[in-house]
């Protein structure tokens, strides 16, 4: 497994760093194997796999259930989860929400908004803390661009600047101008991982389905790689004709 202190070496030295969100055992196993840094068990799991209508109505049991799956799945990559919002309420729900996704095989849990206090508390425990600004979905209800003024980006900056303080080991920017995702990127020691926030980040996050095509959406921040969706309901009606004969 690799540990948080890899990500800021990479850094330093110029390496851009992997991430893509991950939702199962076999996509697990294909991640880990190609080498992607830090395999993410977003609360995009709600969207993408549960058919729920919001990421806000992931429970913290479902995700430990998908959680456990993914880790059965790695090896080698880091393994990152997010505190679902039902698990978000207090220091306390959340501190209690990463011990069990610890105990489930996390490496590090992704908090979204600023909480230093969290930061504090994950610093002194067995997994690692990173933060999530910018754009936050469990906490801003439509996605827009973020920081887009110069009072906004200075607090933005200021914001990164003192989670990292409290014991951050990364943060992930997410609909934010790329030149305020580089200046943040510039001023702190731990990685900064954009998405849809420039090209000038310490690394990309990428959801999985985005990234393979499984939906037939495409967003302009996706880095969408093959058409799975054609492939699959191709293999579908192949089946299907080849029954029929």
């Amino acid at each position: 497994m690799k540990q948080a202190s890899t990500f800021s070496q990479l850094k330093h030295d110029g390496i851009k760093i992997s991430m893509l969100t991950c939702y199962d055992y076999p996509s697990a196993k294909i991640q880990d194997a190609c080498g992607i840094d830090v395999i993410f068990v977003g609360d995009s799991l709600a969207t993408n796999v549960l058919g729920y209508a919001h990421q806000n109505d992931l429970s913290l049991e479902e995700m430990r259930h998908h959680v456990r799956a993914v880790a059965r799945g790695v090896e080698r990559s880091y393994l990152l989860a997010d505190i679902p919002f039902a698990a978000s309420s207090s220091l306390a729900s959340i501190m209690d929400a990463a011990d069990q996704l610890r105990q489930d095989g996390v490496d590090g849990v992704k908090v979204e908004g600023f909480k230093p206090e969290v930061f504090e508390a994950l610093a002194q425990s067995e997994v690692d803390g990173w933060a999530h600004l910018g754009f936050t979905p469990q906490l801003i209800e439509k996605p827009s661009m973020q920081a887009k003024d110069d009072e906004s980006a200075e607090r933005l900056v200021d914001e990164c600047l003192k989670l990292e303080a409290a014991g951050a080991v990364g943060v992930i920017l997410e609909l934010v101008p790329g030149l305020v995702a580089q200046r943040v990127s510039q001023a702190l020691k731990i990685p900064v991982i954009g998405i849809g926030a420039g090209l000038h980040c310490d690394g990309q996050v990428q959801v999985w389905h985005d990234l393979i095509g499984l939906e037939t959406r495409v967003y302009k921040h996706a880095f969408r790689q093959c058409d799975a969706h054609a492939a699959q309901t191709e293999a579908v009606k192949a089946y299907i004709r080849l029954i029929a004969d």
